[in-house]
């Protein structure tokens, strides 16, 4: 903005109103009056006057001039106007309350700078006049009604000699003291308690809804608000608060602010985190070859982000985890901290028991994010999406929900139609080539660039993020190395160990009978066996300090000539589940078929009554005869052969009567094994 000259030469002066128009007419004057006066610098020289000394009217005519001659004095823009402002515009303030400070302070200046040359008093006068006859420079006035913040839809208002002074003052305490206040008062509507009790329910009821609904519980002659009304008020409610009730704890956090967790002063190997994912897309079956999801469980290394362990079971079970757990430790080392969720194959005595569990053991703290907070493990949820949802929709029988329905539905027909007709179908990747296929899908996530980690620039030049195998070299190259396990150790470390009593040199696992010799020393005290789930024929018995004993042949089973292992015996009980919910849903439809025959109600018949043919008084006597009653002693249940040790469990509850010394010491056997538990343990625990 170019600055107002404060002196002016005669031939400038010359023809303003009440000056004579000639340049000698002017010097004649000022040398009359005495007009203040100082040499002129540049060519041609001469005299200029000071436009203090003049009079009013021709000190008003010199403002009006420079206002209208000036062309680059106004501001072409109001982002121009911020920049020239003391202060930086409060984030706080709306759109609106910003655009009229802006007009405000663009005013401002253009007053300050006529007051150099005149003072502040004419500067002011100066540009009221000019506004009020609509003659400022032309962006300067179309910022007039802006800066009044009152004009309403025709701007008609100009400017006033005390808005200017008090904008001025404003102006000292900062850009945002010139944006108009708003009104902090909010009056809520009487009939808005009524309209919220309606809104914010569970249900998500429309507005319309509710407003229907809201006349029965409007009391005192209280008017309901009109459908634009309400909505205003809502419009105004802070959207946190207007969803409590429409939205649970749980969904509100969607909402919510959160916070992010920094991991990039973890070195890999601080924390690893798992979860267990139900495949999106139906495999082969590796038993019968039919359709089904396989359950997943991968395991994330939180610093690098690197898929260091993952493993594939026909349910989500403690096994998956144990196995998926063996693989992270091979490949990745051991972990300092285990994050997971609060699922069954995390939380229990396998994992963290004191003696015997495997976080105890490998000398890992196991932490267990809160319920309903699967947020607070984004990044491992988050890898499912790009691992194996991704993954799975390169599949035919992808089933998530972005497939389409038609296409779905087609190929299970075709599946089962397959299976039916030919036992296999050629949409369904077997058992071992999906295993295959998982491991690649793994080695291709630990090779993509992530968004987690740092960037860098590759060989090529190009500026990305690093890939988890990156992160992972990037930290061993700066020193770290992982925590691993002896081969030897291996084996023995991946046992899972039970606590059990020794009987005779028997130990008895999973209704299985081991025996060894050297048993016979430790009689009735407890001691930790470890087994493979995948072999039944030894066991590894170890004292409560970890000390091998021995390791125990199978002897003997009393439900089958071959030992069962621990998976087969899960896999003979997941079945048994799946049959018995099979014949209850039979049942079901069968009872559906043939319901049972009903009575129907008939009102009851009134018999006639009968009148006795003898009086009363004259009704002969009728003795009592004596009759000796002999109860005669129910006959005892012979004791059957039992074919399982449940069944002889019942009967010796159910007749306890008839116990025998020795069922005594069969009894304290068989409440000690893992069968028992199963079955009558919960039930016992009730009961007392």
């Amino acid at each position: 903005m170019s600055e107002a000259k404060r002196w002016l030469s005669a031939a400038e002066l010359a023809g303003l109103p009440g000056l004579p128009g000639t340049e000698r007419a002017i010097q004649i004057m000022a040398k009359r009056e005495g007009w203040e006066w100082q040499k002129r610098t540049g060519r041609g020289g001469g005299k200029e006057y000071a436009l203090a000394g003049l009079p009013p009217s021709v000190l008003d005519a010199v403002l009006k001039q420079q206002i209208s001659n000036c062309s680059t004095a106004v501001v072409a823009n109001t982002s121009a106007i911020t920049v020239a402002t003391p202060a930086l515009p409060s984030g706080d303030l709306k759109d609106w309350q910003r655009k009229t400070a802006e007009a405000r302070a663009a005013i401002i200046h253009e007053v300050k700078r006529l007051a150099a040359m005149a003072g502040t008093e004419h500067a002011i006068q100066a540009v009221i006049a000019l506004a009020a006859n609509n003659e400022l420079q032309e962006r300067l006035q179309r910022l007039v009604p802006v800066a009044n913040a009152k004009a309403g839809s025709e701007g008609k208002r100009t400017l006033s000699r005390r808005s200017i002074y008090r904008w001025m003052n404003d102006a000292e305490s900062g850009f945002s003291a010139l944006a108009p206040r708003l009104r902090t008062e909010t009056r809520v509507p009487a009939w808005a308690p009524a309209l919220l009790s309606l809104y914010q329910q569970p249900q998500k009821p429309t507005l319309k809804k509710c407003l229907d609904d809201l006349p029965r519980l409007l009391q005192g002659g209280i008017q309901a608000p009109s459908y634009w009304a309400a909505q205003r008020f809502l419009d105004k409610m802070s959207k946190l608060d207007l969803e409590r009730g429409r939205m649970g704890p749980r969904e509100l956090k969607s909402v919510r602010a959160y916070v992010k967790r920094d991991t990039s002063q973890m070195w890999p190997g601080d924390a690893y985190t798992a979860d267990g994912h139900t495949f999106d897309a139906e495999i082969a079956h590796p038993a019968h070859g039919r359709p089904f999801r396989p359950e997943i469980t991968g395991i994330l290394d939180i610093a690098t982000r690197r898929a260091v362990g993952w493993s594939i079971d026909l349910a989500e079970s403690t096994w998956a985890v144990l196995d998926a757990l063996r693989n992270a430790v091979e490949t990745g080392g051991i972990p300092a901290i285990f994050y997971v969720d609060n699922g069954s194959g995390y939380k229990n005595a396998m994992m963290a028991d004191e003696a015997t569990g495997f976080m105890a053991r490998l000398g890992i703290t196991i932490s267990h994010s809160l319920p309903y907070n699967s947020q607070a493990r984004g990044i491992i949820e988050r890898s499912h999406q790009t691992i194996w949802v991704r993954g799975a929709k390169d599949l035919p029988t992808y089933m998530g929900a972005s497939m389409d329905r038609e296409a779905k539905h087609s190929a299970f027909k075709i599946t089962r139609a397959d299976i039916k007709s030919a036992g296999a179908s050629r949409l369904l990747m077997p058992w071992a080539e999906f295993i295959a296929w998982c491991q690649m899908q793994v080695d291709t996530y630990n090779a993509r660039p992530h968004r987690g980690l740092p960037k860098i620039t590759d060989a090529s030049g190009k500026r990305r993020h690093q890939t988890p195998n990156e992160a992972w070299a990037a930290a061993i190259t700066e020193g770290w190395k992982p925590v691993e396990v002896e081969a030897q150790e291996s084996a023995d470390l991946f046992r899972p160990y039970k606590e059990v009593t020794t009987r005779r040199a028997l130990v008895q696992l999973f209704s299985n009978s081991y025996f060894h010799r050297d048993l016979e020393h430790h009689h009735g005290e407890k001691v930790l066996v470890g087994y493979d789930i995948h072999d039944a024929n030894h066991v590894w018995v170890r004292d409560r300090a970890g000390r091998l004993i021995c390791v125990a042949e199978f002897e003997g089973n009393k439900r089958s000539y071959f030992p069962v292992s621990a998976l087969e015996q899960a896999a003979e009980k997941r079945a048994k589940g799946r049959i018995k919910r099979a014949e209850a849903k039979i049942e079901e439809a069968e009872a559906e078929l043939n319901p049972p025959a009903l009575i129907e109600h008939q009102a009851a018949a009134q018999l006639p009554t009968m009148t006795p043919s003898f009086s009363i008084g004259s009704a002969p006597a009728i003795e009592a005869i004596p009759i000796n009653v002999v109860e005669l002693p129910k006959p005892k249940a012979a004791r059957p052969m039992w074919e399982t040790d449940a069944a002889k469990y019942r009967w010796l509850m159910s007749n306890s009567d008839q116990a025998k010394h020795e069922d005594q010491s069969w009894l304290a056997w068989y409440r000690n094994t893992s069968e028992w538990e199963d079955l009558f343990g919960d039930i016992e625990m009730a009961a007392r």
